[in-house]
């Protein structure tokens, strides 16, 4: 995980500003929900953070690093859209763990990040189950 700061972000399509001189810190370690209608700027903000949007205004940093024009490939992070991105062969487990094990995370880290993130978000009896055996609510979870 990774530290985020948002400095005074704005985000304007032509002259329709959509996010208005946003400041957030959010810490390494820290679990964070989006919440708010249809419309917000909620995935509009994830989209400029993987890099797949530009800022029209401010800084966007990732542990301390400023990534406004940083390419997406490069920001060490990746964006997973609402869409149920899962792999229907694999269990819950496997889903959660996919990016770590493709960038070779250790298995023992990976054993103890999947918990403590399956903890969080009440998946912990759920490890071992295929996506088509979840709720909608437990797929967006994953």
């Amino acid at each position: 995980m990774a530290e985020l700061k948002f400095k005074n972000v704005v985000k304007a399509y032509g002259k329709t500003e959509v996010i208005h001189g946003l400041d957030l810190e959010i810490k390494d370690r820290e679990f964070l929900v989006l919440v708010g209608p249809s419309g917000c700027g909620k995935s509009t903000l994830l989209r400029m953070v993987a890099g797949l949007e530009e800022i029209s205004g401010g800084t966007i940093a990732i542990d301390g690093r400023v990534v406004n024009d940083v390419a997406p490939k490069d920001r060490g992070l990746s964006m997973v859209f609402q869409n149920y991105a899962l792999y229907p062969h694999m269990n819950v487990f496997d889903n959660m763990s996919f990016g770590l094990k493709l960038s070779k995370t250790p298995k023992a880290e990976i054993q103890e990040r999947v918990a403590e993130v399956a903890a969080i978000l009440g998946l912990e009896d759920l490890l071992k189950r295929k996506p088509h055996e979840l709720s909608g609510g437990q797929r967006q979870r994953v």
